[in-house]
């Protein structure tokens, strides 16, 4: 039996890399055993082991210990199959080659800092997405969504997500909740979603409602009523957990940080909103923002000043793939007011909203890149 070794790390590449080759792999070559091989990533949230279990036909998961283990024994020496590289640092997929004495499959969207680095010289084939083989987001979100459906009429619907890394989470939810009791005031009849990600939990989403860390921003505290996040001056937020994508169908508007969720909103067509701020890691920077501030990190302080040499302009990745502002990246006041502001004037703009939609979806490509993926690294073997 041939087995696909899937290597990934965190939350995005899990979510909208894995699963849709995974799919593929299951609907067109039923006879490969497939193993996700977790790495030890620091965005990695530990619940990724879990929600692959919960998919349907899923894989054998290794953890990221396994994973190392694995590469360190040369258990699979010996078997017939390939190493695709998902996510994370490309030395890991590197290793396992090593180890197994497998040929080794890259998968890297065009705009991945990687494929600048001496890492390629070392996978057997390197598959590109923009421009070539497409995003394999693209394959993961439109299935997902069409699950649900579409948003039509009022009300008017603004949908959240603060993110799945417990740090970001932390320091985002208060001024967000802050954002959306403005919004709620400017119109009352608006609609409030949250987006619980499914690598978050009641607990966790609980702490950082009631106990969000303070970096100058205005912010707001809420506590969990049941499926509801209400704040102190009594708006109330529906929390949808574990299902970003029926969020994604629900709104009309998106407020988010930058990351995976910005690719996905723009492949479901929502207009999104991208808060930043040079105060605290909301958006911009994310956690390297916040550990910049740190004394002694210098390897991060390094990591952002090739940030700013490369001039990566935008931070939001339908932004960096178009080479310009296609949804807002909005820095902000420390008071938010004018984020608030911003946001209800969208929210009444459906023509706006609209083609912010339909532009962001065209950026991100056709369906179609998770065959292609597997029809190449299938071959391999």
């Amino acid at each position: 039996m041939k087995t696909a070794y899937l290597v990934s790390n965190s939350p995005g590449e899990v979510s909208t890399f894995v699963r849709p080759v995974l799919t593929e792999l299951r609907r067109n070559h039923p006879d490969w055993a497939v193993q996700l091989c977790l790495v030890p990533c620091p965005y990695a949230t530990g619940a990724e082991a879990e929600v692959a279990d919960s998919w349907p036909d899923p894989p054998q998961v290794w953890t990221p210990w396994e994973t190392t283990k694995a590469w360190w024994s040369g258990s699979q020496k010996g078997k017939s199959g390939v190493v695709v590289f998902l996510g994370g640092d490309p030395w890991h997929a590197l290793l396992l080659k090593r180890s197994f004495h497998m040929p080794v499959s890259a998968y890297f969207p065009e705009h991945s800092s990687w494929e600048e680095t001496r890492w390629l010289g070392g996978f057997d084939q390197i598959l590109r997405g923009y421009g070539d083989l497409g995003d394999l987001r693209v394959d993961a979100v439109r299935h997902a969504v069409s699950h649900y459906p579409q948003k039509e009429g009022a009300p008017l619907t603004l949908g959240l997500f603060p993110g799945s890394r417990r740090l970001h989470l932390m320091s985002s939810l208060g001024p967000f909740l802050r954002v959306l009791e403005g919004v709620k005031k400017h119109l009352p009849a608006v609609k409030l979603l949250l987006a619980a990600s499914p690598f978050v939990g009641r607990t966790e989403l609980a702490k950082a409602a009631a106990q969000p860390l303070n970096f100058g921003l205005a912010l707001s505290r809420a506590h969990l009523e049941g499926e509801r996040l209400v704040t102190e001056n009594g708006t109330e937020i529906e929390v949808v957990w574990g299902k970003p994508y029926e969020v994604m169908a629900r709104c009309d508007l998106a407020l988010s940080l930058p990351g995976t969720n910005t690719a996905e909103l723009a492949i479901a067509g929502k207009p999104t909103v991208v808060p930043l701020s040079y105060r605290v890691p909301v958006g911009g920077g994310g956690i390297l923002g916040l550990l910049d501030r740190l004394p002694g990190l210098g390897f991060l302080k390094y990591l952002l000043r090739e940030r700013k040499r490369k001039k990566l302009t935008f931070v939001a990745l339908p932004n960096q793939l178009a080479g310009r502002q296609v949804i807002p990246e909005f820095f902000v006041r420390d008071d938010l007011t004018d984020l608030v502001d911003f946001v209800a004037n969208l929210l009444g703009d459906e023509e706006r909203r609209t083609a912010m939609g339909r532009e962001a979806q065209a950026v991100m490509g056709e369906p179609g890149a998770a065959r292609r993926v597997v029809e190449q690294f299938t071959a391999l073997v």
